[in-house]
């Protein structure tokens, strides 16, 4: 029998098969019972504490002093809550991309987690680290785990940081407010998880479009209003010791103010692009086009949280394997997300040598360090451990060094007070630095030199005393070194000497004209 013939005999069994096999889904998704209210009252949740008492309205603060909120004023059920792994029966590719984010490990990463214990015994109410956990456990906050009392039994969704149904119900965001001041419809997660799944999903394909791409959330999902409620961080007294508001965190509004808000590029056209470098090296070049595809790797500057060359020792620090992924697709896409990172932020800044003047006493060098592809100020985010400096040595002609600043301390971990550093630090009331990220102790935020706008420049000058000897010609080299936090940190948190590594951000190297005025 010919195929064609075989075709023909089986199309009408087939068809009949097909259709009445979406007859039966339609009738069970319209006969199937009502799904149980979505939610959980407050008082339905043992011992959960309120020790911040009302806000100004009067009304409760169950995530105090974090802003985040739930649409429906509940909290949510976790046996109900989908996790990240449930979604990766069908959107797999983008399941794995997220895995390797720091949006996933959020609430898992060891030294978030030795940090936050470090704050919680600095008060009374542990119930204060909600500030913390509203943007980096959204799960555990909306189920009612952050609490003194732990009485919300666990659950796979709970293990996971910014999860998919973090974005994907989101429904409202206040970036100006920042401090997590995001609203979440988890409801929508719990009635979706009562529903038809995996192929019975196909009888009402609606009900899932409505719980995870409503109208409200897609387009919130679009805007940089939904990076800029937690990348926006004040402290006040509610969390701190600050008398006066205090920027921490400012990465939404230098973002609104610079030529990318201006031209509507938002955190998700470079952090979510397919090639994040190739589209930031196509904006440093005027373009404006939006990428063809998006991705979840949300790729930033901690290289050394999917540095795979860690071995054994980032598992740990990302805290074990998340669930769905084994350690071979884990590896796999950690790789992935490191070479992304790596060419990512190299695109960021560039040095160049502004001007090279003689005078009596030696030789002036002007450098300019430039932020070339950072939508927002270069350094950003929680400056007092992220941070930049630039290491610069002069040679004579036979190798000689002649000139160094910012170098040999730093490369060992320690911080060079003589090096140009763009740095903020947190200090007590009593004026003296906190090296350890202490926001329940900090009473103030000073930036040693502020940080270099997007698209701006940063030009420092070096008076070098050079002796009438030194032979020529002069070699400049001069690196642009960033680092993701203060080994300080790590030793005082973890108890680990765990080297921090310095990334290279940009280069220098060009023989000194012969100055003589």
């Amino acid at each position: 029998m010919t195929l064609k013939a075989q075709f023909r005999y089986h199309a009408k069994p087939l068809t009949a098969f097909g259709l009445a096999a979406l007859v039966g889904l339609a009738l069970w998704a319209t006969l199937a019972p009502p799904a149980a209210p979505v939610g959980v009252t407050l008082a339905d949740i043992p011992f959960y504490r309120l020790p911040f008492g009302p806000g100004a309205e009067g009304g409760e603060r169950p995530f105090w002093p974090s802003r985040l909120e739930s649409a429906t004023g509940d909290f949510s059920d976790p046996a109900r809550l989908p996790s990240s792994a449930d979604c990766a029966s069908c959107h797999r590719q983008e399941f794995r991309e997220w895995a390797a984010s720091l949006h996933a490990i959020a609430d898992r990463d060891l030294v978030y987690e030795a940090t936050v214990e470090a704050n919680e015994k600095l008060v009374r109410n542990p119930e204060q680290t909600r500030f913390c956990e509203g943007c980096h456990a959204p799960n555990q906050m909306l189920a009612g785990r952050v609490n003194r009392f732990a009485s919300v039994p666990p659950a796979e969704a709970l293990t996971e940081g910014v999860a998919c149904i973090t974005c994907h119900t989101a429904t409202h965001a206040d970036p100006i407010a920042g401090n997590g001041a995001i609203t979440l419809a988890y409801g929508r997660a719990e009635a979706e998880r009562d529903g038809p799944q995996g192929a019975a999903l196909l009888a009402d394909p609606r009900a899932h479009l409505a719980a995870f791409g409503a109208p409200d959330t897609t387009a919130l999902m679009k805007s940089a209003d939904l990076c800029g409620t937690c990348h926006v961080e004040i402290y006040d007294r509610s969390m701190s010791r600050a008398e006066t508001p205090q920027a921490v965190q400012s990465t939404f509004t230098e973002w609104r103010e610079s030529w990318y808000g201006r031209n509507d590029i938002t955190c998700q056209d470079c952090h979510m692009a397919a090639d994040p470098a190739a589209q930031v090296m196509t904006l440093r070049q005027g373009g404006t086009a939006k990428p063809a595809r998006y991705s979840h790797r949300f790729i930033g500057a901690n290289h050394v949280m999917a540095d795979t060359g860690l071995g054994d020792t980032l598992s740990v620090l990302r805290g074990g394997l998340l669930p769905g992924m084994d350690a071979g697709a884990t590896r796999a896409t950690l790789d992935e997300q490191a070479r992304q990172t790596a060419a990512f932020l190299r695109t960021a800044a560039g040095l160049d040598l502004r001007g090279v003047r003689r005078g009596a006493d030696g030789l002036h060098l002007d450098i300019a360090v430039r932020n070339l592809g950072a939508g927002h100020n270069l350094p950003t985010g929680v400056n007092d451990q992220k941070h930049i400096w630039l290491e610069v040595e002069v040679t004579d002609a036979a190798g000689n060094a002649v000139f160094r600043s910012g170098g040999a301390a730093e490369r060992l971990g320690v911080e060079d007070p003589e090096a140009v550093t763009w740095i903020e630090h947190f200090v007590d009331p009593a004026g003296r630095r906190i090296t350890g990220h202490l926001t329940f102790s900090t009473a103030e935020v000073v930036w040693m030199r502020r940080p270099i706008p997007p698209r701006s420049e940063d030009v420092v000058g070096y008076d070098l005393p050079l002796a009438a000897s030194a032979a020529g010609p002069l070699h400049l080299k001069a690196r642009l070194l960033y680092r993701v936090a203060l080994p300080k940190l790590i030793f005082t948190h973890l108890r680990r000497d765990l080297a921090v590594p310095p990334f290279t951000l940009a280069e220098l190297s060009v023989d000194l004209p012969d100055a003589t005025q």
